[in-house]
């Protein structure tokens, strides 16, 4: 947990250490999930890069997981997985860049759209 703690920690302080460069406009949602999101996941144990889980029919984290309903099909950014089951996702996260008002309700429904069609 400690090890944890830090890693998370270290996150922080990298992003205040820089925090004008990552909410500029042209860093990137992409950049984020690489700099930022795997790496908060990975410290919590989520293996989001498949280091552990080599079967793709059982990773426990799929990046731009497709989600169906209503005739269309989205991308989720994240959806996590708990053995066995495999195909149900426990939960979603939907990145957005530092630069983006995370008060925008189209985000919220966004991610919500997300367990709801799952």
């Amino acid at each position: 947990m400690e090890q944890a703690f830090e890693a998370v920690k270290k996150l922080v302080e990298d992003f205040r250490t820089n925090e004008r460069n990552y909410l500029a406009l042209t860093y990137q949602e992409s950049h984020v999930r690489q700099d930022f999101i795997d790496k908060f996941f990975t410290a919590l144990g989520w293996d989001v890069t498949h280091e552990r889980q080599k079967n793709p029919h059982e990773y426990e984290v799929r990046i731009e997981n497709r989600v169906q309903g209503s005739g269309t099909q989205q991308r989720a950014d994240y959806a996590f997985f708990l053995a066995p089951n495999f195909r149900d996702p426990k939960f979603f996260v939907e990145a957005k860049k530092p630069a983006r008002q995370l008060e925008n309700p189209d985000f919220f429904y966004q991610a919500m759209r997300y367990g709801r069609r799952r």
